[in-house]
């Protein structure tokens, strides 16, 4: 069994590094860009692609200008969209100041007259409104304050992923629209025809890249399902002689519910595409790992302390 699990484990690492040969070689930056251009387009917008695909040189112009007033309407709603989460930002980050019942009053006292200016274009100032006002006093402020800044995250992540998808589909409309520009007709075509290809070369090595990150993530947790199991099964074995193994992972877990109970699930502007839990997880995996790494540093500084000591007497 053994040595199954370490053929396997090699078949994993093999399988990635024959990943990061299939998709990394021969993509240069530009490549790089219209590939993941092209796989969020595919995503959130397959229409503009198959329409792309039916394009001839001659019917290029009337994409180019269907596609430029789509995504102008889009960038409108988008910009809406911006001025709303801005007075949302405005109320959470006011709320902060808020740290005791004397400024909770204070606050309340003066919240009808600062709503009346701070939500006067607010789409959902009836909501932003009466949420707060059922807030009777301090002890009730904190949970609401919480829950606001998790509606607040989930709207600032819809928003940046909103805004990478318009992205997305301008940088592939400006390709499109300078293939359009070209005044030589058998240029554009021979152009047109060249990125059409590209581009369904593109959807399909993004087919092949999850059917393979699928496999690849079959067979770790394959892996890690196996040795947890002959691992648990050694200890519960050999119980009394695996004691001290037990407490460490027993601290570990400790590290990893504290880690989770203290991290934030604020979005930084690098995570578009992650959910609020998916982040909470990798600040706790963060604060689990620096926790681990200065620990055994510090262990280890200890432990040559203790030896020198032991020397000297």
């Amino acid at each position: 069994m053994r040595k199954i699990i370490n053929i396997t484990i090699f078949s994993i690492a093999g399988l990635a590094a024959l990943l990061a040969v299939l998709f990394g070689f021969g993509f240069n930056q530009d490549a790089q860009d219209q590939f993941f251009n092209t796989v969020s387009v595919k995503t959130n917008n397959p229409q503009m692609l198959t329409d792309l695909q039916n394009a001839t040189a001659e019917t290029l112009p009337a994409f180019v200008s269907n596609y430029q007033e789509i995504i102008s309407t889009s960038n409108a709603e988008l910009k809406k969209q911006k001025n709303q989460i801005d007075i949302f930002y405005t109320f959470v980050y006011k709320l902060r100041d808020i740290i005791d019942k004397e400024t909770f009053d204070s606050f309340k006292a003066k919240f009808p007259e600062y709503a009346k200016s701070l939500f006067a274009s607010a789409d959902n100032k009836d909501d932003l409104i009466n949420g707060f006002n059922k807030v009777n006093d301090f002890s009730e402020f904190q949970s609401y304050y919480s829950k606001l800044k998790t509606e607040y995250t989930i709207v600032r992540q819809n928003y940046l992923i909103k805004s990478s998808n318009i992205k997305s589909e301008t940088n592939l409309l400006k390709q499109i629209n300078d293939i359009a520009s070209l005044v030589n007709s058998d240029k554009k075509q021979n152009e047109l025809s060249g990125f059409q290809k590209s581009i369904k070369s593109f959807q399909t090595e993004s087919m092949e890249f999850n059917i393979t990150m699928n496999i690849f993530y079959f067979l770790f947790f394959v892996t890690v399902i196996v040795m947890l199991f002959f691992l648990l099964w050694n200890i519960f074995v050999n119980i009394k002689s695996n004691v001290s193994l037990l407490a460490g992972v027993g601290v570990l877990l400790l590290l990893v519910i504290i880690g989770y109970l203290i991290s934030t699930s604020e979005l930084p502007p690098v995570a578009k595409q992650l959910d609020v839990s998916t982040v909470k997880w990798i600040n706790a995996g963060l604060f689990t790992f620096y926790c681990m790494f200065f620990g055994t540093i510090t262990a280890i500084v200890v432990t040559l302390i203790l030896g020198v000591i032991k020397k000297i007497r």
